[in-house]
């Protein structure tokens, strides 16, 4: 692997587009959310270029309108919230009420937005918004405990996603990494058939989803064990793992871009040897 096609960024704080240092804080832009909203976790662009859009701690994913507008509520992922009660909520304890999603990616033919909530599973809505449809929420009679992130084939609408555990929920995230919790998954979501397909078993607070630009991979961040790990789709090693690259923090999100590079947002930093 080449160093120049794989970068990591290091964020301590939750404010969206906010880097770790001062130095580089520099060379970017920061979009302040709304007065009282936080634990912005993923972004998504829409089919028109459009946003962002990110979903945060009280249930709602928001969308960008331009220094003009501002930020104004796209979407939500539970049927049961009240936005009497969770709006501006910060409390775990009230996420299987209001929702709380995590990742989202849009379909570029369709411009549907696909959303993995933590508690809902996996999601979508359409480009006006609203409350999103529940497509998922099981593989192999194990219910998702804590779906995390995703990303799309835009080619055939195959979702690939993460469950982080089999055991513990988001509020619980800190014990499932005390514990050493190694029953998160890797899936897919085929939209044709409706069918969800577990690849890879066994990970260690599966986390971050990057399908490769030739289709050929996909990549999983597991957090507690700060490494990157490989699915083959296809070629000679289709249907095996590797490991693709050991980080020295804790991996979160991954992203590619255009150039099929990979991004890795870190949460912290250490020294460790794993």
């Amino acid at each position: 692997m080449k160093l120049s096609q794989f970068f990591i960024f290091s964020f301590i704080s939750i404010s969206l587009f906010e880097c770790v240092n001062s130095h580089q804080a520099l060379k970017y832009n920061k979009l302040k959310l709304p007065s009282g909203v936080s634990g912005p976790e993923s972004i998504a662009f829409d089919c028109n270029g459009d946003g962002p859009y990110t979903g945060i701690s009280d249930g709602r994913i928001l969308k960008w309108q331009g220094s003009k507008h501002g930020w104004k509520e796209f979407a939500i992922t539970s049927p049961f919230r009240i936005p009497k009660f969770c709006n501006g909520s910060i409390n775990p304890a009230m996420e299987q009420v209001c929702g709380r999603p995590l990742g989202l990616k849009f379909n570029e033919a369709t411009c549907d937005l696909y959303i993995a909530d933590a508690y809902f599973g996996l999601l979508v809505v359409g480009h006006n918004g609203g409350v999103a449809k529940q497509i998922a929420i099981s593989a192999e009679g194990v219910p998702f405990r804590f779906t995390n992130a995703l990303d799309i084939d835009q080619n055939t609408g195959i979702v690939y996603f993460t469950d982080t555990s089999t055991i513990f929920q988001r509020w619980a995230y800190a014990i499932a990494m005390q514990t050493g919790d190694k029953t998160g998954r890797l899936l897919k979501y085929d939209p044709r058939t409706k069918e969800v397909t577990v690849l890879l078993r066994g990970l260690s607070f599966s986390n971050g989803v990057a399908l490769s630009k030739d289709k050929d991979f996909v990549l999983v961040t597991e957090t507690t064990t700060a490494k990157v790990t490989r699915y083959w789709l296809q070629g000679q090693k289709s249907q095996l793992s590797d490991t693709f690259t050991q980080l020295v923090g804790c991996p979160d999100n991954i992203q590619r871009n255009i150039h099929g590079e990979f991004w890795v947002a870190q949460n912290n930093l250490n020294t460790k040897t794993h």
